[in-house]
This record gives C-alpha cells, sequence and structure tokens, in this order.
C-alpha cells in the first residue's frame, strides 16, 4: 500500500457537514499552530492506547480521526512487515498535514482517506483493529458510526480508543476554566453529548453505546496520565487565551474583567511550571472492546 490520499466526495445530507466545515476552517487552525504542544498533551495518551491495542505485524488497522497522522504512522510501523493502516479524517486540512509525515518518513504501509468514519462504506469484515486517539468525539450519530466500525471489523477484532473525560479531568483547563469563571462566569459547552471534546465523557453511556452497536467485552477504564502543556507560564497563557472557547468566553465583556482572568490563571497555573515545562495531569477514558 502507498500513502496514496483518497477523498470521498460529499453527500448533500451526509450527517456530519457541520463538522467537516468545522474542521476545514476554524476548528483546525489552533490544531495545526499548536501541533507540537498537542503532540505533547495528547502522547501519554496515545502510548496507553496502543499498548491495550498490542498491534502485531501482519494486522490490518484502521485510525479514526487520524489527524495529523502521528498515530497512523506509529502504527504502521508497528504491523510492519505485512500489515497495513488506513488513517480515515473529515478534516482534508489535517490530512494535509498526514501525507507530509509520511512523505518525510518513507512509510509505505499507510494509506489517508478523507471521509466520514459514520458513513464510509468500508468493506466488510477489513481491518483486524480499529484505534482512535481522541478521534472518535465528534460523530452526529456515534451509534450509527460504532455500528459501521463493527461492521468493517473482522470476526474477534479489536476497537481501542481514548477520549475525554469532562474538562474537570484535565487539570491545566479545570485550572484555566475555574480562574477566567470567577471574573466572567462559566464557558459554555454545549449540551451533553453534542459533537465535541467532551461528547463521551459519561463512562455509562459510553459503555451502553458500544453494547448497543454489537461490541462485546466492553471496557471503559480512565487513565491518568502527566503531560507537558507548555515551556513555561507565558506560553501556556498565551496558547489558552488563543483557544477558540476562550476568545468566545472574552468576547463583549470589560476588559477589566478579561484582564484579571487572564492573571487569574497566569496564577492558577504557576505552582505547575518546573524546568521540564508547565506538566499536569489529565484523565481520559481508555476504551476496549470486541466485536
Amino acid at each position: 500500500m502507498t500513502k496514496q490520499r483518497e477523498k470521498m466526495p460529499h453527500a448533500a445530507d451526509e450527517p456530519n457537514r457541520a463538522q467537516r466545515e468545522l474542521w476545514s476552517d476554524e476548528g483546525v487552525r489552533q490544531y495545526l499552530q499548536q501541533d507540537d504542544r498537542w503532540q505533547d498533551i495528547w502522547r501519554p495518551f496515545g502510548a496507553a492506547m496502543f499498548d491495550a491495542a498490542a498491534l502485531q505485524p501482519g494486522e490490518q488497522v484502521l485510525d479514526v480521526g487520524c489527524g495529523d497522522g502521528v498515530t497512523s504512522l506509529q502504527a504502521a510501523g508497528w504491523v510492519a512487515p505485512g500489515g497495513a493502516v488506513v488513517g480515515v479524517d473529515i478534516s482534508g486540512a489535517m490530512l494535509d498535514l498526514a501525507c507530509q509525515r509520511a512523505d518525510s518518513t518513507g512509510v509505505d504501509n499507510v494509506q489517508f482517506l478523507e471521509a466520514d468514519a459514520q458513513t464510509y462504506p468500508f468493506l466488510d469484515e477489513t481491518f483486524d483493529v480499529v484505534v482512535s486517539r481522541f478521534g472518535v468525539m465528534f460523530f452526529a450519530d456515534p451509534h450509527a458510526a460504532f455500528a459501521n466500525l463493527a461492521r468493517s471489523l473482522r470476526p474477534h477484532g479489536r476497537l481501542v480508543f481514548v477520549c475525554w473525560q469532562d474538562p474537570s479531568k484535565i487539570e491545566w483547563a479545570a485550572l484555566a476554566i475555574g480562574a477566567a469563571a470567577a471574573h466572567l462566569g462559566p464557558p459554555d459547552f454545549g449540551p451533553p453529548g453534542a459533537p465535541g471534546p467532551f461528547a463521551m465523557a459519561d463512562g455509562t453511556q459510553l459503555r451502553g453505546l458500544l453494547d448497543g452497536a454489537g461490541f462485546r467485552e466492553v471496557t471503559v477504564q480512565p487513565v491518568t496520565r502527566p503531560h507537558r502543556v507548555g515551556e513555561d507560564v507565558a506560553d501556556v497563557v498565551s496558547f489558552i487565551t488563543s483557544m477558540d472557547e476562550t476568545r468566545a468566553l472574552f468576547a463583549g465583556k470589560p476588559e477589566d474583567q478579561v484582564a484579571a482572568a487572564v492573571q487569574g490563571i497566569r496564577e492558577a497555573l504557576t505552582p505547575y511550571a518546573g524546568p521540564q515545562g508547565v506538566v499536569t495531569d489529565a484523565t481520559a477514558w481508555l476504551v476496549s472492546a470486541r466485536r
């Protein structure tokens, strides 16, 4: 398999159109600008995911929401020789970076697919393993999406992914939210379960979702890992205040209140700065199941 890029035509009634449009514009902006930082944040959880997935040479892997391709390329290394990886993502901009990474590393057993994993007609019983590092929380209809992924797995095939719990379990985010809320009120994360980073925060509902989609031996367990958020407090404050969610919270608020909120964020993060940078803990769900 070569490092080819395939693009699925968009249907007029595609259910995830809003997410595709988001991730082709403002939704992808900060992830591309802050790619190294996000890799530092995600890396420990990706390692936990791959430990649980235990990929073997010769296996066929689907990487859902592969984004910039880091996890697809890692998986490609573990399943070689004889195995291959398909990385699927709805964001063409993210896949541009994924293809650049593949070209620069010379990996020849990975293919990238610009499509919606919820609706894409994967061949039945194609993959041995489906993995995802923070890529499954954006489906318009998660039941339909996981049923589609289950259909793509071979009998006894494995599903392994990590997804965020609620923001209170991400230490740097919780500190920032608490400090800003003291001056500006709480942010609006949208209705529970809506497509977004925290759509699968409820572990009980998540387990029921996978059971209902036809998976068995479902396990949903918390995994806590430290990660580096930035080189120093000023760097992390700049990162947080550049986020779309923070900009929305600040919009239209009095300048003195915004300044007080930023100062509060700075003070809350200061105890976490050290020689390795600003390091905090986060807790995500590590989910595994079989078809």
